[in-house]
């Protein structure tokens, strides 16, 4: 069984060989170009991270990024995941496309919307193609509809299950490799059946969804009940803290140094044995560090599955190494449920 990959994000030329030499198998980056931010403002994204602090600004620096990770034999991706385009877009992201990978030697295009995929397999470039999470490729035939276009990965989104991810790469049995995410953001809905705003001066809905001040009223038109406002309230409270861990936790630390955010390591002895090609750490925009940090913590974890460690053992050295064993244990910022994830551990932990 080959090994997986660490997919690590990277924002700038200068982190190729911190990440690379901390044990980055593969790297992604973003583009956003001025005449894209001429035509569409901040309003619009490119791709799926604000064009402020998380993408690279001009094809040269894509180069050169990329240039900088072949000289390591290390892959890079480019992100073109916007959930729509209109057709306008079409024409002016297939060029961008064909630049990137003839011009800056771009080794694959992570893509969501469905007419954008065409055009560019149309182009010959399906086998470059990687599909987005945004794409919502959430059970087998969704899968398999993709493998159809002869695409050359499918990224599997956060929301599955541990038990659903099995599944699907049992079921397609290597025909298309997977890839799975273990650190850092998170959706509170579907992300690639959300179509609310994210502004990079606004914010994400499903982050201002829960600082909103909420009054409740019974269908008979009355106030709740004492008791009741207090379940409803404490219900409110859980909610704000699963949002509140689902997107980095306030950048915070755990008493270890090590950053807090939507967390997957638990699931990645069963991605081993579900034949998962790649573990994919998010956070484009985090700073360089934040990437650092967490490229380590999915490395260390990773080597001591090499160790022959039984599961249960690298799931317990792994929350170890987060050091929030009681937030590991309640679940709340668990991408993944199903065995050998750390709820399953309470008891030891």
């Amino acid at each position: 069984m080959s090994a997986m990959k660490v997919l690590a994000p990277v924002s700038s030329p200068d982190e190729v060989e911190m990440l690379v030499e901390s044990g980055a198998g593969e790297l992604y980056c973003g583009l956003v170009p001025p005449d894209w931010i001429r035509a569409y403002s901040g309003a619009v994204w490119l791709n799926r991270r604000s064009p402020a602090g998380a993408n690279l600004s001009s094809l040269d620096a894509l180069a050169l990024l990329v240039a900088r990770a072949h000289a390591h034999g290390v892959p890079v991706f480019l992100t073109l995941n916007a959930p729509v385009y209109i057709e306008q877009q079409l024409t002016y992201l297939a060029d961008l496309a064909r630049q990137a990978v003839a011009t800056c030697g771009i080794d694959g295009l992570i893509v969501s919307d469905t007419a954008l995929l065409l055009t560019l397999a149309d182009m010959g470039l399906g086998p470059r193609l990687h599909v987005s999470s945004v794409a919502s490729a959430l059970n087998t035939e969704a899968v398999r509809f993709y493998q159809d276009l002869g695409v050359g990965r499918v990224i599997l989104p956060r929301g599955l299950g541990l038990d659903e991810v099995g599944r699907i790469s049992a079921e397609v049995a290597g025909a298309v490799p997977l890839e799975a995410f273990v650190l850092y953001d998170g959706c509170a809905f579907e992300e690639g059946l959300c179509h609310t705003l994210h502004h990079h001066r606004v914010g994400a809905f499903c982050v201002d969804l829960a600082r909103w001040d909420a009054t409740v009223e019974r269908t008979d038109g009355e106030r709740p009940a004492p008791a009741e406002a207090a379940r409803l309230e404490a219900h409110f409270a859980r909610h704000r803290e699963w949002i509140w861990h689902l997107n980095a936790c306030g950048a915070t630390v755990s008493s270890g140094g090590m950053p807090l955010g939507a967390c997957g390591v638990c699931a990645m002895p069963a991605f081993r044995r579900f034949g998962i090609h790649a573990v994919k750490i998010a956070g484009r925009q985090a700073s360089p560090l934040r990437k650092l940090l967490g490229l380590k913590l999915v490395r260390a974890v990773l080597a001591h599955m090499e160790t022959g460690s039984a599961d249960e053992d690298v799931v317990r050295w792994a929350v170890r190494a987060r050091g929030m064993h009681e937030i590991c244990a309640s679940g709340v910022m668990c991408y993944y449920r199903g065995p050998f994830t750390a709820p399953r551990l309470e008891a030891d932990i």
